[in-house]
């Protein structure tokens, strides 16, 4: 026979010395209910030798980055089918794990775009951000999502400060228009259409808004 201990009890008063070797009816001795306090001075903490530290460190080092990676894969596998609910806790965590790879917390920030959560999404992008300020995929995607919500000139800000590294990137030159033309500035705008066009001279969306920008 077992006995279930709750996970949560309220504290009985203190035993006697002598009542914990006494057996209770069920045949079980009772359970202690005095702990020692780990903040007193007279007990020695529970430490690593100095020696030890090192060594420990890199391991745990080199776990994170195992584990870092099994999520990433299992992410991926999720990713490949389409399975975006499945995939984003993987990918969360490997981003924990692997705290200095720019890569995971940019695909979590995808998933939760393409899920509609852009908050979650703006977080992310946020992160890669703030981790490498001159991240040019990372301004850009913060731009899309701040386009969807329409906070123009928030995302128009996010295109220039992604082509002020890329400057050659014709898709953020026809985004950065359309957030321009959005905020009533048309001969900005056209600048942008022309400059998508001239990168790229079979850019549909450029082409297109150019046109009917006329």
């Amino acid at each position: 026979m077992t006995q279930t201990i709750p996970s949560r009890v309220p504290a009985p008063a203190p035993l006697p010395a002598s009542a914990a070797a006494v057996p209770t009816a069920s045949g079980f001795q009772s359970i202690p209910t005095r702990i020692r306090d780990l903040r007193d001075t007279q007990v020695p903490p529970l430490v690593v030798e100095d020696q030890n530290k090192e060594a420990i460190c890199q391991s745990l080092g080199e776990l994170g980055i195992k584990l870092a990676e099994i999520h990433r894969t299992a992410g991926e596998a999720y990713l490949s089918q389409g399975l975006y609910d499945q995939a984003l806790p993987h990918i969360e965590a490997a981003a924990t794990f692997g705290s200095g790879d720019i890569e995971y917390r940019m695909q979590a920030g995808f998933i939760r775009y393409v899920t509609g959560d852009d908050i979650g999404a703006i977080d992310a992008f946020n992160a890669v951000i703030a981790a490498e300020p001159g991240n040019a995929e990372g301004w850009f995607n913060l731009g899309m999502v701040l386009f969807g919500q329409e906070q123009f000139a928030e995302a128009e800000d996010c295109f220039a400060r992604s082509l002020a590294v890329e400057p050659g990137d014709a898709q953020t030159w026809n985004n950065r228009g359309v957030c321009l033309w959005k905020l009533g500035k048309p001969s900005d705008a056209k600048v942008c259409f022309e400059r998508a066009i001239t990168i790229d001279p079979n850019d549909q969306d450029a082409a297109f808004n150019l046109q009917n920008l006329a």
